[in-house]
């Protein structure tokens, strides 16, 4: 059955293209728009299954599919994220359609989504020094983080999730498996010793008596500046019950000055030290896992883009990889030094 998923996705972007064709007019026409002149890919940012339309009055609206997965309920994450977060006031796309479409041959179903294109720009170095703009994403994330359950994971989807420290580290061996394959100055000394750090840090935390929904990839590309001023957070698929630690790692990445990084810091934790406490004793390790995820990551892309006889992006992907390794060598050896 993985293996037929593995290929059925393949082919979803080809069932997008055929869904286009065939049902896309009707469906626009039964939600109240006008039919579309163009259906583009996202130049980046977004994956293969997702279509920008450009309508006949010049509108936009975003196509996306999805697997008809009962235990997965991705199309149904989707629509309650956007509609839950809407009711409290973050800017989202808003949802028109939700409806499920036979897949090729009978073998699955695909459930299309359609939801409003949200205008504006991505997080730019421009916008660095911009304070309001600061306290603006500062705000979005402590209202966000405000949401909190007392299990990790979607539980709107009535799955039990386990602790996400506990599932990184279980990911751990074969991420750093990977990096080394990738990185020939990696030795399996340094793997051994860092793995043994990074399992230690995980059993001598404390685990939360609640967690927090978090976007999950909170970077320049899912947050978006409307021409309003608004903060407007996008492509939610990540956004789980889990440790607001994950998102300020991420949100570190936004402007790397220091400066910038202090300034975030003093707005977020303002009038909650007991949060700042934990986030300065778990930091590291959310760190951590951030740098080998993202190493791990450059390193599969790398051995995909060797696979395809593409050399150059193979390089490029290798010099990201080290990047986010020398980052994590840095985070534990400092660890180690303090």
């Amino acid at each position: 059955m993985k293996l037929l998923r593995l290929f059925g996705w393949r082919r979803l972007p080809a069932f997008l293209d055929r869904f286009a064709s065939k049902h896309l007019a009707e469906v626009l026409k039964s939600i109240g728009h006008p039919p579309a002149t163009a259906i583009e890919r996202f130049s980046r940012g977004r994956n293969a299954v997702v279509r920008c339309l450009i309508l006949a009055d010049g509108s936009s609206l975003v196509l996306r599919v999805y697997f008809a997965n009962p235990a997965k309920q991705e199309a149904f994450t989707h629509c309650y994220l956007n509609r839950r977060l809407a009711e409290r006031g973050f800017r989202v796309p808003a949802i028109h359609l939700r409806r499920v479409f036979p897949f090729a041959r009978g073998e699955f179903d695909a459930e299309v989504v359609i939801e409003d294109f949200v205008e504006g720009v991505e997080i730019n170095d421009a916008m660095q020094d911009d304070e309001a703009l600061r306290r603006r994403l500062v705000e979005t994330l402590r209202r966000l983080h405000s949401d909190r359950s007392p299990q990790p994971g979607r539980t709107w989807t009535g799955r039990a999730a386990g602790d996400p420290l506990l599932k990184a580290a279980a990911k751990a061996p074969v991420r750093f498996a990977r990096v080394r394959k990738l990185l020939p100055e990696v030795t399996s000394r340094q793997v051994d010793r860092y793995l043994a750090w990074f399992r230690d840090a995980v059993t001598r935390r404390t685990v939360p008596d609640a967690y927090e929904l978090i976007h999950g990839d909170f970077n320049r590309g899912n947050v978006l500046v409307t021409p309003a001023g608004e903060i407007a957070l996008i492509d939610l698929g990540t956004t789980v019950y889990g440790c607001f630690e994950a998102d300020l790692a991420d949100a570190r990445w936004m402007f790397p000055e220091r400066a910038w990084w202090e300034a975030f810091c003093r707005d977020y934790f303002a009038d909650q030290p007991q949060r700042r406490d934990r986030f300065e004793r778990n930091a590291p390790l959310f760190f951590a896992n951030l740098y080998l995820t993202k190493a791990a990551r450059q390193a599969a892309g790398a051995r995909k883009a060797l696979e395809k006889g593409r050399p150059q992006a193979a390089e490029a992907r290798c010099a990201r990889g080290r990047f986010y390794w020398n980052e994590l060598v840095a985070t534990i050896e400092g660890c180690g030094r303090g």
